[in-house]
């Protein structure tokens, strides 16, 4: 950013809301959000299966799989 010619010595948040982008904390929780999302939709079957572990249980009253 600090290439972009008038951009050089503005302050790091003003450069990214003159360039209408996120910042580096926010872009990386948004991608950590997307691989949540993925392994819950069952996205990743094969890299993701000892992420959650099943409790199967009679204690749950109609579900054993909570």
């Amino acid at each position: 950013m600090k290439m972009i010619r008038g951009l050089e010595y503005v302050s790091y948040k003003d450069r990214l809301r003159q360039l209408g982008l996120f910042s580096q904390e926010k872009r990386r929780l948004q991608g950590d959000l997307i691989a949540t999302y993925q392994y819950l939709k069952r996205a990743y079957r094969n890299s993701g299966e000892g992420l959650f572990t099943r409790v199967c249980s009679d204690r749950t009253r109609g579900n054993g799989s909570k």
